[in-house]
């Protein structure tokens, strides 16, 4: 198959880079690129884990403010904390 296209900078120097690590033809990057493609995972299904924890109830089963990531040391007890 024969492939035209243009790349953008940061791409056309990772592919630059792939190429010369590798000490591969172009060709031959491109194809592992697709193949490595090919073997990975779908990003949009839902891991094991959570499917698990979603048929247990345990996904959305707690309500807490939505930016406690944000703010979580202020939340914290520390009073069974050791040495206190």
């Amino acid at each position: 198959m024969r492939i035209e296209t243009e790349l953008d900078e940061l791409h056309t120097r990772r592919l630059q880079q792939l190429q010369q690590s590798w000490n591969r033809p172009l060709v031959e990057v491109i194809a592992k690129a697709i193949d490595h493609a090919w073997r990975a995972p779908e990003t949009d299904t839902a891991s094991p884990l959570y499917l698990a924890f979603e048929e247990a109830g345990l996904i959305g089963c707690i309500e807490d403010d939505p930016d406690l990531a944000g703010h979580c040391k202020q939340r914290l007890d520390y009073s069974d904390k050791c040495g206190q």
